[in-house]
């Protein structure tokens, strides 16, 4: 008896631990989006299994009651976070529906027609079926070995609740009692095999958001904070990447420089916070105009550069003139209204042998070129 409190004490500690650990991970660390509802999950996991282990035949039903509600949030939390963590939408609808009806007759099977063998079918029913929400997701996002685990581990405990229904049938039979019930051995497997379950996943849920803040802070360090783009960090990886992707004799890769004209008086006359604004537009204006055709990079204070897929140099021209004609166009409400922002653009075809760097200094030796001759117009780079 003192082996088994002992155990009931020490699943109950690990489980406020972890309720406390992801609760701390959420409030700490912004990418940590899922962790909230992981706390909240242990949160109710430990209520679960204080409730569950100290419960006798004379245990009120609104506590039991208040034990197969923890322990079914339990279950929905884990969900929700895994939803949450693949970027997938969670099924509101369905979900609700399914709690209310489940709710309904679990009020029944508990105060209107008591009937504990049902009772207790409907409690792990319930708890196996909001668990197994997590796997659609974690399937269809399952490109990495930690989806992986989190997929088998969810459908490991979820597959607990199946066998806890078929030992129900052959141990306890139909005609059970709290009694019984409480005296069983099912109860002992019960809560072993939920404390079990529950440290397991949690383990594996750590180690998943360990993988997701370093996957972060990785991509963190490739981007500028102030317009959320790639910095020139990013923009050499992404150039590496992309080396091998050559579709055609006519499909050449460009850099595109561009660097907004005249900006140090936007700064002087308006202040650093109106300069900061008008990157942001800036940078939001080229992204839009360069979905499909390549990706923004800000490299430098106003200076930026656009990366293109293979393609026609004509189009590479083209989508470089469309961004210089588009950007004296927009409205920028911290300058005056009389203030246009324009910019001037240097391109230069990479050939297969050339590196970033070389490209990028051609393309700047054009975009000079342009400043030169008037500013706000698109260069073409002499070729390597």
């Amino acid at each position: 008896m003192s082996g088994n409190s002992d155990f009931h004490i020490l699943t109950a500690v690990i489980l406020a631990l972890f309720a406390l650990v992801f609760g701390v991970l959420h409030f700490s660390v912004k990418s940590q989006k899922f962790s909230g509802w992981v706390g909240l999950a242990y949160v109710a996991a430990f209520v679960a299994y204080m409730l569950a282990s100290t419960r006798t035949p004379s245990t009120p039903m609104g506590l039991i009651f208040l034990s197969t509600g923890m322990f079914w949030i339990f279950s929905l939390a884990i969900a929700r976070a895994i939803y949450i963590r693949c970027n997938a939408v969670f099924p509101v609808k369905l979900v609700g529906l399914g709690l209310t009806v489940a709710t309904a007759g679990l009020i029944w099977l508990s105060f209107v027609t008591p009937d504990i063998y049902a009772r207790t079918l409907l409690v792990n029913a319930g708890a196996g079926g909001l668990l197994s929400l997590s796997l659609w997701p974690l399937w269809k996002a399952g490109t990495k070995l930690i989806d992986g685990a989190l997929f088998g581990v969810i459908a490991t405990v979820a597959a607990t609740f199946v066998i806890r229904v078929v030992t129900i049938n052959i141990v306890l039979g139909h005609a059970l009692t709290e009694q019984s019930y409480t005296e069983s051995t099912y109860v002992w497997l019960f809560q072993l095999t939920n404390g079990i379950a529950a440290l397991a996943l949690a383990i594996v849920l750590l180690f998943a958001a360990g993988h997701d803040m370093v996957l972060h802070f990785h991509a963190q360090s490739n981007r500028d904070p102030l317009t959320d783009l790639l910095n020139r960090r990013g923009l050499k990886g992404l150039f590496a990447a992309r080396a091998d992707e050559k579709q055609g004799a006519i499909f050449m890769r460009t850099i595109i420089l561009f660097d907004i004209d005249h900006f140090k008086l936007v700064n002087d006359q308006y202040g650093h916070a109106a300069g900061d604004k008008v990157l942001q537009r800036i940078a939001q204006t080229a992204l839009d105009l360069c979905q499909g055709y390549g990706r923004v990079a800000r490299t430098g204070g106003e200076e930026f550069a656009i990366l293109t897929k293979w393609m026609p140099v004509e189009t590479a021209q083209f989508l470089a003139q469309n961004i210089c004609d588009s950007l004296r166009f927009v409205v920028h409400p911290e300058l005056d209204s009389n203030h246009q922002v324009t910019a001037s653009f240097g391109l230069a075809i990479l050939s297969d042998t050339d590196s970033l760097h070389a490209g990028m200094d051609r393309a700047d030796k054009a975009l000079y070129h342009a400043k030169q001759n008037g500013r706000n117009q698109v260069a073409l780079a002499k070729a390597a």
